[in-house]
């Protein structure tokens, strides 16, 4: 990409009309040319036309050419251009922060992230498994159906109980976060300069599911091979299900969809650096796995639940926090993003017409 086009994909911006009348207060650009965000037919795709930015539908039209731009401290801060479907409108993007839930009064700790590699960390693998744990978490009994050699992830445990095991863990990364609440904790993992920026593939699962060393490689390599931006396993039948689209469907290897729950999301690393700033001062967590799917365009074919793959969730929701302040939060930073909650299903690849299917647990 072109510094210019490094810049618009790298920043938030404000959507909106010459007049004030806000159309999307987030709008992203995603590197393949798809808007995210703000999820319109007339504003589908973007581009550049003589080098200014066209915004385009999906027949590739021109339906907005920004030919007026506005610079601060050496930065594009502003770009104005006239809708050629209505020439009355001039839309305006002004660029922005990430709306976060300090925007409503919320706060993380002050307390650093510090990451302790570990002796296993040498050999650095394409993958990573972030995984917020205390002295109650699975991930010990998690079996390890496949050998070392062949893991194709690392583990980072991020802790949350009050004292540090004596006992050394088995993970590649260990930090302790025990004022720090999920997304918030991970927020501060993955800031600039961090040395976690540069795994392909990021796996955030809670510490109540139950998987094995295999399913996570396999996770990995499915979510590889098929291309997907954002993705989850399935969730057993004998599951604690909130979201009934989540359940795993024997029918398919992989349902296409338009939402992955917070649960047990897999980002790629540039999808996971366009939603990381709305982990920020999160508490519960609620409302942004609909954020995030709508930052990602909420492309068809890009995000999916893997149904080849299946944990089980082994507690009741909405056990370890205060439900009513949860779902105020949600408001809130919906309310922030004029997200919309979507629980479709575009299609998928039925389980008996998978080819090629890679039959190694191993890293390919």
């Amino acid at each position: 990409m072109t510094a210019n086009e490094i810049e618009i994909c790298s920043n938030a911006w404000r959507f909106s009309r010459s007049d004030g009348q806000l159309i999307a207060p987030v709008l992203r650009f995603l590197p393949r040319g798809a808007v995210g965000g703000y999820i319109h037919e007339s504003e589908r795709c973007w581009g550049f036309d003589d080098h200014r930015l066209a915004l385009k539908n999906i027949y590739g039209q021109t339906t907005t050419l920004f030919d007026e731009h506005t610079t601060a401290d050496g930065n594009l801060s502003r770009m104005t251009g006239r809708s050629r479907i209505d020439p009355s409108i001039v839309h305006v993007l002004d660029r922005i922060s990430m709306p976060t839930a300090r925007d409503f009064g919320q706060s993380a700790s002050g307390d650093a992230a510090v990451i302790n590699p570990s002796d296993m960390s040498a050999n650095r693998r394409r993958n990573l498994v972030v995984l917020r744990a205390n002295d109650q978490s699975l991930h010990t009994q998690w079996p390890i159906n496949i050998d070392e050699a062949d893991r194709n992830w690392d583990l980072l445990i991020s802790w949350y109980g009050r004292e540090i095991p004596q006992e050394k863990l088995r993970c590649e990364y260990f930090t302790h976060q025990p004022n720090d609440r999920k997304f918030s904790a991970i927020h501060k993992l993955f800031l600039e300069d961090s040395p976690l920026l540069d795994y392909e593939n990021i796996y955030l699962p809670d510490d109540d599911l139950m998987t094995s060393w295999g399913d996570i490689n396999k996770l990995f390599n499915i979510f590889r091979l098929e291309r997907l931006d954002l993705a989850q396993p399935s969730l057993v039948p004998t599951s604690f299900v909130t979201h009934p689209v989540t359940a795993q469907n024997p029918e398919f290897f992989l349902r296409y969809t338009n939402f992955v729950e917070l649960m047990c999301p897999v980002f790629t690393q540039e999808s996971l650096r366009t939603c990381l700033p709305t982990f920020e001062a999160s508490f519960s967590g609620f409302g942004l796995d609909h954020i995030w799917s709508s930052l990602l365009g909420r492309i068809p074919g890009r995000i999916a639940i893997i149904d080849d793959i299946a944990v089980a969730h082994t507690r009741p929701p909405n056990k370890s926090y205060d439900v009513i302040a949860a779902i105020l939060e949600e408001h809130k930073i919906a309310s922030l993003y004029q997200s919309t909650k979507a629980y479709d299903t575009f299609g998928g690849i039925v389980r008996d017409k998978v080819l090629g299917v890679q039959q190694s647990a191993g890293e390919f």
